[in-house]
């Protein structure tokens, strides 16, 4: 009885686990682009990085000439553009199984379109507007949309266009594991057909 009541508690964990919300939010302004990965309730900020930068040139470590060697044979390898190209349906595929399972929390599009001159101003609104009704199609077409905002203005007063965007989107642990588990898989069975099909070219 306590075994099958162990194996209750991992079962509604795994699926508790499974239902976990993963994925990014996205931010770019006049301050530049922000982006944090979302785990949960949990919001961890990737860009900008926070870390000190990387180092001078002067300090990164210059590759031996074994691993300089390596480099060129890997390079070299027969067939790697062949197989890659080979991944392409698969690639396909995944991306149109991956936008289905995309929930987007929110999308905010905020355009205040200026420019030196009036007239620069008034046709840059225009555009900025015919972009917006390209854009959202696409979204709308492809992605499930729980909310959305679109802005575009002009200010004749600025000399410059300013933009604002925020995008939150999500899936859960469960539907990510989904498909990796097929389309990784997937790959992996094709990737490993095709170098077979190479070598024995290159045998031949």
């Amino acid at each position: 009885m306590n075994g099958w009541l162990v194996l209750l508690l991992v079962l509604l964990a795994l699926l508790l686990i499974g239902q976990i919300r993963v994925g990014a939010w996205i931010g770019y302004d006049a301050a530049g682009l922000v982006v944090r990965m979302i785990v949960g309730p949990v919001r961890i900020q990737v860009l900008p990085s926070k870390d000190k930068g990387a180092k001078p040139d002067k300090e990164r470590k210059r590759p031996s000439r074994k691993e300089g060697r390596a480099a060129e044979q890997k390079e070299k390898r027969p067939g790697s553009l062949a197989r890659l190209l080979d991944l392409l349906p698969v690639l396909a595929e995944a991306a149109g199984a991956l936008r289905r399972k995309i929930l987007i929390h929110h999308l905010e599009v905020s355009v205040v379109w200026g420019a030196p001159d009036a007239a620069g101003a008034a046709i840059g609104f225009g555009r900025a507007h015919g972009a917006i009704g390209m854009i959202w199609p696409l979204f709308d077409h492809n992605f499930r949309v729980k909310r959305h905002c679109f802005q575009v203005d002009v200010d004749y007063g600025a000399s410059c266009p300013e933009v604002r965007v925020e995008l939150e989107l999500t899936l859960t642990v469960g539907q990510a594991l989904a498909f990796v588990l097929r389309y990784g898989g997937k790959a992996l069975a094709r990737w490993s057909r095709s170098g077979r099909r190479a070598q024995q070219r290159q045998e031949a």
